[in-house]
């Protein structure tokens, strides 16, 4: 049997990696479009993340056994601890207009936010959920990116269910790049750099207790958050 030269079989491990590790994404939650942001009213922007729970992570271990004990059971049709966080971009347009005639690259005018909303329980069905949160329209008046249409330089979401990180295909823009590298890189600098504004963006049921959602039970609000 003739062997295969070295390099094809490092080839064929380093594909078989990369399929293993895509092969998980939006298996179980994805999102159901991108992230909208909208005027909620005169002092509040909103962030809305549309996303769809598909399958339960915690049916795997029982795919070719029962439950034994009353600590493993649990109700398939709700998801415990399930929490959204999202990393937010916008471009300073007050001050990059102010310096237009500088030689600054933009990322000197990125700023980050971040906010993360956890759902003790919420319902597992076809619905799309809807995760908001909402940023003080002061700053993006202040800011220079405030108007009829406000458009995030990037941003970056995370959802995990019970500690466990959820692989979604679609979870992070970035201007117009769309290679796997700079979409990392820009995600790194806003987890970075977003702790510098940090309860600015903030989940939406804090302000607006009207978007708890009929079947979810958000976690409340905490100093500690």
């Amino acid at each position: 049997m003739k062997r295969k030269p070295p390099f094809i079989l490092l080839l064929t491990f380093l594909l078989s990696v990369k399929i293993g590790l895509f092969a998980e994404e939006d298996k179980y939650v994805k999102l159901a479009n991108k992230v909208s942001i909208s005027s909620e009213n005169d002092s509040w922007i909103r962030v809305s993340i549309p996303f769809n729970i598909l399958n339960h992570p915690g049916l795997e271990q029982f795919r070719t056994r029962r439950p034994s004990t009353v600590e493993e059971l649990f109700n398939p049709e709700y998801i415990d601890d399930l929490k959204v966080k999202i990393f937010l971009c916008f471009t300073n347009e007050f001050k990059k207009k102010t310096l237009r005639s500088s030689q600054f690259p933009d990322s000197n005018f990125y700023q980050y936010y971040s906010a993360e909303l956890t759902y003790e329980t919420i319902k597992l069905d076809r619905n799309t959920k809807y995760a908001n949160f909402v940023f003080p329209a002061a700053i993006a008046e202040r800011d220079g990116f405030s108007g009829g249409y406000i458009n995030p330089t990037g941003y970056a979401i995370e959802i995990s269910i019970g500690g466990r990180s959820m692989e979604i295909s679609n979870a992070i823009m970035f201007d117009k790049y769309r290679d796997e590298a700079t979409l990392l890189k820009f995600k790194q600098q806003a987890q970075e750099k977003s702790s510098s504004n940090s309860n600015t963006l903030v989940p939406a049921h804090y302000i607006f207790p009207a978007y708890h959602l009929k079947d979810a039970k958000l976690k409340a609000f905490s100093p500690n958050n």
